[in-house]
């Protein structure tokens, strides 16, 4: 099973980037991401991201890996 690269895009610039997070299809779709703190690399600025945030890519080809479908009950998130 591949890892995941977690990507998100910066709350006050509106630039993506990579958060350093590699984790398993498994282990993301179980885990709830709640309150992670990055630093952007093109402003500075440290803001907290959850679950919905993150654009997970597929580490080994670089590509926007398929998101699960919503989650109209919030859980998980």
């Amino acid at each position: 099973m591949g890892k995941l690269a977690l990507w998100v895009v910066c709350g006050n610039c509106g630039r993506e980037f990579d958060t350093g997070l590699r984790l398993d299809r498994r282990s993301f779709a179980r885990g709830t991401l709640a309150a992670n703190y990055h630093r952007c690399p093109h402003c500075g600025r440290r803001l907290t991201y959850r679950k919905a945030d993150y654009r997970p890519r597929d580490e080994a080809r670089g590509q926007e890996a398929p998101r699960a479908g919503p989650n109209p009950s919030g859980e998980g998130t």
